[in-house]
């Protein structure tokens, strides 16, 4: 069945058990899937058309160079104006299938069907598109509705530990950016979040979108943990994970509220996201490496004027510019924070 969205909000959302035909394009229509899936699919009979590829994501393939074959084979297989595009994957697919739909004969309709929770929560939301450049994460990109987003529960089966403890992070922030502190302890004590939970946390994403869909204002709070995540996640190479990054970013931007003059983050929930994080520091890259991923994060205003989404507890976050060196600090609490558990 299809949520209740507000008024104006241009994609269709539906929360299913597991993939049904039913949500599919009646006509026209090609598709797009991470390889990583594809028995899943198969597995509940769902139909492939004619024009499918199938092909196997990372986030260092996630370049421009990738979608051009793509782009080349619709054209050979005559994919026209009135087709839709529907793109079957995590975050890293649905980033570049968007994009891709968005460039293909000035853009064509697409669908999504994310496969990760956190492109469940996260990416499958909102029209962002991108791909990487060699400066930084998502430089080179579109605002790009889809018009159908389906999430199928059936398809984390097929994630492992950690990828499900990654996209949790994006549940957390959500939580988060409602100042709602026992809603974030209860994410973090749970192993996967419930339907009510995933329905709670997308509700909440798609108002924030459907105010502020070219992020002028209020959607810029959904970089809760970016700033940060997304310069550590380029550092260490994409050894970190995206989640696992913004799990990262959250943990510093949760220590930079008493120094920002707002009221500290509890002791018990800063200790219990730093634990959760400690499987990750040996793979934390050193802030050296860090801070020129930093310096070109598309929301800058200016190189010593990061733009900086702080949490208050109880309330929503604030948007505040800070420098590098007030972040510097807050980093090396984070570092030795992790490293101590």
């Amino acid at each position: 069945m299809y949520l209740d969205v507000p008024g104006g909000f241009s994609t269709q959302v539906a929360i299913l058990e597991k993939p049904l035909a039913e949500y599919l394009p009646t006509s026209n229509w090609l598709l797009l899937g991470d390889m990583s899936v594809r028995l899943i699919w198969r597995s509940h009979n769902m139909p492939e058309p004619e024009v499918s590829n199938w092909v196997e994501t990372s986030e260092a393939a996630k370049r421009m160079e990738t979608l051009l074959p793509w782009l080349e084979h619709w054209a050979e297989r005559n994919v026209h104006r009135n087709h839709t595009l529907v793109v079957v994957g995590g975050g890293v697919l649905s980033d570049m299938g968007g994009l891709a739909a968005s460039l293909y004969m000035r853009g064509i309709a697409w669908h999504v069907w994310p496969t990760s929770l956190l492109a469940q929560i996260d990416a499958g939301i909102g029209g962002k598109t991108a791909v990487n450049l060699d400066s930084g994460k998502n430089l080179a990109g579109a605002f790009y509705h889809p018009q159908r987003m389906v999430v199928a529960n059936s398809f984390l089966d097929s994630l492992s530990a950690r990828h499900l403890k990654s996209g949790k992070w994006e549940l957390i922030k959500m939580a988060l950016i409602e100042g709602d502190i026992a809603w974030a302890e209860s994410l973090l004590d749970c192993k996967i979040p419930s339907s009510s939970d995933m329905k709670h946390a997308i509700g909440l994403k798609i108002g924030i979108v459907n105010r502020d869909f070219k992020e002028h204002g209020e959607r810029r709070l959904l970089n809760l943990g970016h700033t940060l995540g997304h310069a550590i996640e380029s550092a260490s190479n994409f050894d970190i994970l995206h989640g696992e990054a913004v799990g990262l970013g959250i943990l510093a931007a949760c220590l930079l509220s008493k120094s920002c003059g707002v009221t500290a983050f509890p002791s018990g929930l800063i200790e219990k996201t730093a634990k959760q994080l400690a499987p990750l520091s040996s793979r934390i890259p050193v802030w050296e490496k860090c801070l020129p991923f930093l310096l070109r994060d598309k929301k800058n205003e200016a190189e010593n004027n990061l733009h900086f989404i702080i949490p208050i507890p109880a309330s929503r976050p604030i948007q505040q510019k800070i420098s590098p060196e007030v972040l510097e600090s807050a980093f090396a609490k984070l570092f030795f924070m992790v490293n101590s558990h």
